[in-house]
């Protein structure tokens, strides 16, 4: 982000469509998400300028700005005699010559397609590796829109090794489950055969809130939740009910979700009240740890006079050196009173009473009075010392000394560490391991700014910016941390893996498949434009949707004892959500099939 930032401003002067761009964070992220994008794609600045003779109009003047901010940004990459270059690009120099995949058995799993940068390492492992196994999600000769991206995919890995001179077996996997789930699986998105099955009554349903081999044949199950918390809660009482009949263990159970950003909490909230353990496959938004609220608060703060909401953002964080009782304590007095700006600051002691005017001088009050003068010292010194360096320090190497020195101060790299202990020892054990990556990431983000920046020039307001905007581009995950945990995740994200039940929650229309997203710096005709002239970027539009529809096949398909799936009435203002076609779907292929709702 910081490099894009520079690039930008070397060849402003360049820049037709973009002669003024916005330094706003999404803008920043949109280009270095674009160039990634580039990058992976083999995409050479050069190949989008010979491209520019053939297009017209807004595509034209957007494509030359974007091929010299494209061309200034991979400079920046490697100033300085650094390489900075992404992690992939050095794979592909140093692969072929350290012969590391030389006579390995190779398996890649979980594609649907391949960029160009993945194609040329493909083509190195299919010169080196005694075998190399790919497995994609698809039928020979379908006609369904959702395998096309892996038919094409199979056709270019044919191609590739036709060229590498490698022989090819293609081995084509089928189901042959004649149970409703099977037949769900070869029916969803084929031929409506109702399955002939039994079914059970909705009274059936209602005796056995679960699965019931006896009463209820059908192991597919819809419901109806007044809101997001309803289904969360449902769902945990449902796998307490599969965890005490002795059906399955934790580890047996997948909860998804398309949208699981909005469920990510609730699910955490509730799991833990039903003493459920749980392992969330995500990134976590770094933004959101104390640590990063306490710096990106403390230097808002320095910024912005010192104003309530600042300061308490990152006093609050536990890391600043008081408990959440004294933290009280001088919320309370900072309320009463109304402290803000340069009294926080000042060598005198506040003087006025703790409970406000006209209540009477005593002896506890004093000694009231005493402790939060105590309090805001602790406060006041490391404080000061920040602001005096941020304030005289003129570049950017400067203003992180002297918010490494106050991150010293308030030692806080054992409070992470004594945090990240009693997470462990609290049983949050996912929590634990996001915390002790922290420390790492922060000291990263401040070697970037010395590494590129050091010496430039930088207000204090451009640099909280930017730390802010670098910090975006962090993120925090993990690896499970016990064997049997049920497993969450995003059904983008779902490792497709075969599980005993699977619980597929928000079932909502506009969510599950999600729409594609239009717009950004390049839309879909710009997009077509290139791909014209011989530069195919990453799949969008239809066939982003088809990889969507691939995504809920292979959840679909994942359970082999008992599938739920179930949505939320309304969203968390009150407004009306609408079921997916998913449940009009599984009505349709299991006519007995009913939703079941709250009460």
């Amino acid at each position: 982000l910081l490099m894009m930032q520079l690039a930008l401003q070397e060849v402003a002067g360049q820049l037709d469509v973009y002669a003024r761009p916005s330094r706003k964070a999404p803008f920043l992220e949109e280009l270095v998400e674009l160039c990634g994008e580039l990058i992976a794609c083999q995409v050479q600045p050069e190949d989008l300028g010979d491209a520019l003779p053939f297009l017209e109009g807004m595509s034209a003047g957007k494509i030359k700005d974007l091929s010299l901010i494209y061309a200034a940004y991979l400079g920046h990459l490697r100033r300085d005699g650094r390489d900075r270059r992404d992690l992939m690009e050095r794979l592909l120099e140093n692969l072929e010559k350290s012969g590391y995949a030389a006579g390995k058995d190779v398996y890649l799993d979980g594609f649907t397609y391949f960029t160009a940068q993945e194609r040329r390492c493909l083509s190195i492992l299919l010169r080196q590796a005694h075998s190399l196994t790919v497995t994609l999600l698809g039928e020979p000769n379908s006609k369904e829109e959702m395998f096309e991206a892996s038919l094409r995919t199979l056709d270019r890995l044919r191609r590739l090794a036709e060229r590498e001179g490698t022989p090819v077996q293609i081995e084509n996997l089928t189901s042959q489950d004649p149970s409703p789930l099977g037949h769900l699986e070869r029916h969803f998105f084929g031929e409506s055969l109702p399955y002939q099955g039994a079914s059970a009554p909705i009274h059936l349903l209602q005796a056995d809130p679960v699965f019931s081999e006896e009463d209820c044949p059908l192991p597919i199950r819809l419901r109806e939740a007044d809101t997001v918390f309803s289904e969360v809660e449902q769902t945990a009482a449902a796998i307490r009910r599969l965890l005490a009949e002795g059906r399955c263990r934790c580890r047996d159970v997948t909860v998804a979700a398309r949208n699981i950003e909005v469920y990510e909490s609730v699910i955490e909230t509730v799991f833990e009240r039903y003493q459920l353990p749980a392992y969330l496959s995500r990134r976590s938004d770094i933004l959101e740890k104390p640590a990063l609220s306490l710096l990106t608060g403390v230097l808002a703060s320095v910024g912005g006079g010192y104003e309530y909401d600042d300061m308490f953002r990152w006093l609050k964080t536990g890391l600043a050196g008081l408990t959440p009782e004294e933290c009280d304590q001088l919320e309370n007095y900072v309320l009463k009173w109304e402290v803000h700006g340069g009294m926080w600051l000042r060598d005198i002691d506040w003087a006025e009473n703790p409970d406000g005017y006209g209540a009477p001088w005593t002896a506890a009050r004093e000694e009231q009075l005493s402790q939060v003068n105590a309090l805001r010292r602790r406060v006041q010194a490391p404080l000061s010392r920040l602001a005096e360096g941020l304030k005289t320090g003129e570049t950017a190497e400067a203003k992180v000394e002297a918010l490494y020195a106050f991150m010293e101060e308030l030692h806080l790299q054992d409070a992470l560490e004594t945090q990240m202990k009693a997470q462990a020892q609290a049983g949050r054990l996912q929590e634990a391991e996001e915390t002790a990556q922290l420390w790492d990431i922060l000291c990263g983000v401040l070697d970037q700014f010395v590494e590129i920046l050091g010496e430039e020039p930088m207000e204090l307001e451009e640099f909280t910016r930017l730390f802010r905007q670098v910090l975006t581009e962090y993120s925090v995950g993990t690896i499970p941390v016990s064997l049997d945990q049920v497993q969450v995740s995003g059904v983008a994200r779902n490792d497709r893996h075969t599980a005993k039940y699977l619980f597929l929650l928000g079932a909502n229309d506009h969510v599950l498949p999600t729409p594609g997203q239009g717009g950004g710096i390049l839309n879909e005709d710009d997009r077509d434009e290139l791909a014209q002239r011989g530069i195919e970027l990453a799949p969008t539009g239809m066939d982003q949707m088809s990889i969507e529809l691939q995504n809920l096949y292979a959840a679909l398909a994942q359970p082999r004892s008992g599938l739920v799936v179930s949505y939320p009435a309304a969203d968390a203002a009150g407004g009306e959500l609408r079921p997916a076609f998913v449940i009009g779907r599984l009505r349709a292929l299991f006519p007995n099939l009913q939703v079941e709702r709250e009460s």
